[in-house]
């Protein structure tokens, strides 16, 4: 019987022991560099919506340059950049479209017509969107 009695003793150390909170496993200058690539995407996010494209790039391509250790940052960076790049090809097919529109006949035939262009834009905006989707699965965890 006194055999027995370690056993329940040991079970309880480990029950109480073992249940301690965890710590995190990322360094310092990783957090770091997670909060400063939040902010960066935060001003790129204000820059696609102010229609500013090349900016909201230029940021992302900085941040990803500046924080190699933001993981999770330079993840969302890439489903950002795939963001800024459907809507630019949204608005590009916008714009040819109202150009077609506005075009008589007779310009179209002495310009040779936007009809190849809109075909290519519609590619490029299905391809965004397949790369958006494709990217957002393959997302990971970094924590």
């Amino acid at each position: 019987m006194q055999r027995l009695f370690p056993v329940p003793l040991l079970l309880l150390f480990l029950l109480c022991f073992g249940c301690h909170e965890k710590t995190s496993k990322i360094s310092v200058h990783r957090q770091n560099d997670e909060i400063a690539g939040a902010q960066a995407l935060d001003n790129a996010r204000r820059r696609l919506n102010a229609r500013d494209y090349e900016g909201a790039r230029r940021i992302i391509r900085a941040m990803r340059h500046a924080h190699p250790l933001a993981l999770t940052a330079r993840e969302n960076g890439i489903l950002l950049m795939d963001s800024i790049d459907l809507v630019a090809a949204r608005e590009a097919i916008l714009q040819a479209e109202r150009s077609a529109s506005a075009d008589t006949a007779t310009h179209t035939a002495q310009r040779g017509g936007n009809n190849g262009q809109l075909p290519e834009l519609y590619r490029r905006l299905r391809f965004f969107e397949r790369k958006l989707q494709h990217d957002f699965r393959q997302r990971k965890s970094h924590d």
